[in-house]
């Protein structure tokens, strides 16, 4: 310790002059360090820079304006392939009053809209909300997926029934909630969705010709909606449909006319008799006569006659999600205070 205390300034210059050392050799690791990396960034971009400088086509000017075009081009096919999946109706938000009358008002205009395209129906027939029709409360969770049903339903009625079928049968749709849970107007199948999206299955059943099946398909294909026609089943009907009666022959009075001459008591004949007489004047009487109706024309012999279709079909209905706007920038600048 005494030689410390005679060579403190030796020991204090000894010991900065080693800090020093430490920190300087700090410095120089980390500049090499930073050397390295920037090193190692050189030698990439140089590797990326060869590769597009060998890449054919090559990177140049005109290359560059030709994929941006492209890109033009491949966003406007996009734009076009959502036209196919247009998104159907977005159903107003109801109460149970709300839903009731909406229900209803729905039910009466398939029912319409078939009766308008000569289209018959069962009787009383519910289109698969047989459960839900004549009560007055639900479940809240239920009514918003039964009205979003009521719409993509009502897309697929009008292709049905514009195809112009002879009769419809009925439709099942998936189980909305847990009112349903029994019955014939759903199916055991339920919606399923994704990331991209959600695909509801709807199974249609009716009786027609295979005329009417094909504008049935054609709807589908034709239809701004997806629709996905996943299953066709045709069978010969069991039930024959409904023809008109023919006409009979009906017997049918007809009245007629007939002419009787009267002549002037006076005497004489002829139209101009010696003595000035007047014409004779005749006398319209009606009798009616019992007349057969002409016999109706012979229909065309049928050389080939379509045996009506029994038809199942089951279509899925396609929802894409909407597509994700960016995250605007923040461009609003926020007030300064009052400056004092």
């Amino acid at each position: 310790m005494a030689w410390v205390k005679r060579n403190l300034i030796f020991v204090i210059t000894v010991a900065v002059g080693l800090i020093a050392t430490g920190y300087c050799g700090y410095l120089l690791f980390s500049a090499l360090s930073a050397n390295t990396a920037v090193s190692d960034d050189y030698t990439t971009k140089s590797g990326q820079l060869k590769t597009l400088a060998d890449a054919k086509p090559p990177v140049t000017t005109t290359n560059i304006q030709l994929a941006i075009a492209d890109q033009t081009r491949v966003k406007d096919f996009l734009g076009d392939f959502r036209k196919a999946f247009a998104p159907f109706p977005t159903p107003p938000k109801v109460d149970d009053p709300g839903f009731v009358e909406y229900l209803q008002r729905s039910l009466k205009g398939f029912a319409a809209e078939a009766t308008n395209n000569g289209v018959q129906l069962p009787q009383d027939y519910a289109f698969s909300f047989s459960q839900q029709k004549d009560k007055v409360s639900f479940t809240p969770e239920c009514v918003g997926p039964w009205m979003q049903e009521l719409q993509e339903m009502k897309a697929i009625l009008h292709i049905v029934f514009g195809a112009k079928i002879n009769y419809f049968q009925e439709i099942q749709r998936p189980p909305a909630c847990s009112d349903d849970n029994n019955g014939n107007d759903v199916l055991s199948a339920a919606s399923i969705s994704n990331t991209w999206g959600s695909v509801t299955p709807y199974k249609v059943t009716f009786r027609c010709f295979s005329q009417e099946i094909a504008n049935v398909l054609a709807g589908f294909a034709d239809s701004s909606n997806c629709f996905i026609v996943k299953y066709v089943n045709v069978t010969q009907s069991k039930e024959a449909l409904p023809q008109l009666a023919a006409l009979a022959p009906a017997q049918v009075q007809q009245p007629i006319y007939f002419q009787r001459p009267q002549y002037n008591p006076n005497g004489g004949s002829g139209r101009y008799g010696p003595r000035g007489m007047r014409e004779p004047y005749v006398q319209r009487s009606q009798a009616p006569i019992l007349m057969a109706a002409p016999a109706a024309p012979t229909p065309p012999q049928t050389i080939l006659q379509e045996t009506p279709l029994f038809v199942t079909i089951v279509v899925d209905a396609v929802k894409l999600k909407p597509p994700e706007q960016p995250a605007a920038a923040a461009t609003a600048v926020k007030p300064r205070g009052r400056e004092r």
